[in-house]
């Protein structure tokens, strides 16, 4: 009787107490099997809200009929509940999600009243308010994410305080510090990370609605009830600014993700070499880890390398967002949102992996008496107790070594 084939979804892993959870593996593999909406699908929310601003002030200043805006606004709650169903989204027939939105409400209401909407406004401020609204929401769950890294980077900060750990400087060991030390280190980079994503906030908590192509428009508008109406501090204070900036709110943004990147980027390529079967100081749980399709003992640190290389890409578009003018900044949409997908799921990751990390005492007890580590804080010592200069010492113990 032939046996029962068993169903493999894996070239590796027999060698694991558990597998990677599935959010691991995601981010792992990246779009290698999942592929990516259309950009402008994440702004279907927010370019409702905007029309629905836009609309309430263009009735509350007379610009069209109370009828009009009622009804306008019943298509948009039309839109607002098909595309929470699934059932809103946009195809090749359509240039944008702009367009997706009007031609929902001509088609309803005829151009009569669907083509009012676009009253007093040019897509220049439509898709910069649009921006910002999203980008603000991003920037709230960014906050709230990289409070909870900090608060487990404290705790490994306060359980570890005191282990010694050797300290290392261009890959060679140097001085013995403390865990505590380098898990502090690590903790205060987050803490200005999440500083940056406030002040993200503070900058940019402005509406462009109502700034048209940068030159205004000669309905009488009120900027500062959509302002209000979109949860925004105010009205942009100049019309040109925020339209000959754009791609600015965006550069801010990816700097700071590329930032804080840059600290997770840091950290795994030290828990990389920690975990060496060469140094042993940790071990990574195999939940983050993967193996080979043909080496059956290996156990990657694919998670810590996978951050390293979303970090490159984050560099990468913050300088193409840096070169950005005109039509151009179409393209911020797509390196931001690209941002947002590369650098948010690391910090749940490096959460994850602090709260199951474990830190091999004894080795880093026996790493932290090699002789060669000890000779600066020696070579101090002797300074202090003899008085004599840390330069003349230092070339004693120099000439002491090389014999």
């Amino acid at each position: 009787m032939p046996q029962k084939q068993q169903k493999i979804h894996k070239l590796w892993g027999g060698n694991f107490s558990h597998l990677p959870p599935q959010h691991i593996l995601d981010f792992a593999s990246g779009s290698d099997v999942k592929g990516k909406k259309p950009y402008d699908e994440r702004l279907i929310p927010y370019d409702i809200a905007v029309n629905q601003a836009h609309v309430k002030m263009l009735s509350k200043q007379q610009i069209i009929s109370a009828q009009d805006a009622r009804l306008l606004l019943k298509g948009l709650e039309e839109i607002k509940a098909l595309y929470k169903q699934g059932k809103f989204t946009l195809s090749e027939g359509v240039e944008d999600v702009h367009t997706a939105i009007e031609v929902y409400l001509i088609k309803k209401y005829g151009v009569a009243v669907g083509g009012k909407v676009h009253t007093a406004r040019s897509r220049n401020d439509q898709v910069a308010t649009d921006m910002r609204l999203y980008l603000k929401d991003q920037t709230k769950v960014f906050i709230v994410e990289l409070t909870q890294l900090i608060f487990a980077l404290q705790q490994l900060k306060k359980k570890y305080a005191c282990v010694k750990i050797p300290g290392f400087t261009h890959h060679r060991p140097a001085m013995v510090t403390t865990l505590g030390v380098v898990f502090g280190a690590w903790k205060e980079g987050v803490v200005r990370d999440k500083m940056r994503f406030k002040q993200w906030l503070t900058l940019y908590n402005k509406s462009p609605l109502g700034a048209g192509t940068g030159y205004g428009t000669s309905f009488p508008i009120d900027r500062k009830y959509t302002a209000k109406l979109l949860g925004f501090s105010g009205a942009e204070p100049n019309i040109l600014d925020p339209i000959t900036n754009r791609g600015e709110t965006e550069t801010a943004f990816v700097f700071t993700c590329a930032l804080m990147m840059k600290h997770f980027s840091q950290i795994a390529q030290t828990l990389i070499l920690w975990s060496m079967p060469q140094f042993g100081y940790i071990s990574l749980p195999d939940g983050f880890c993967t193996g080979s399709s043909i080496m059956p003992h290996k156990k990657n640190p694919d998670v810590l390398e996978v951050i390293k290389a979303k970090a490159a890409i984050l560099y990468g578009a913050l300088q193409s967002l840096l070169a950005i003018y005109n039509r151009d900044t179409q393209w911020t949409k797509y390196l931001v949102m690209d941002a947002v997908d590369e650098s948010f799921p690391g910090i749940k990751v490096l959460k994850e992996l602090f709260g199951a990390l474990s830190i091999n005492e004894h080795v880093l007890v026996k790493a932290c008496k090699e002789d060669d580590i000890l000779i600066t804080c020696a070579m101090e010592k002797e300074v202090q107790q003899t008085g004599q200069s840390l330069r003349a010492v230092k070339q004693r113990v120099e000439k002491a070594l090389k014999i």
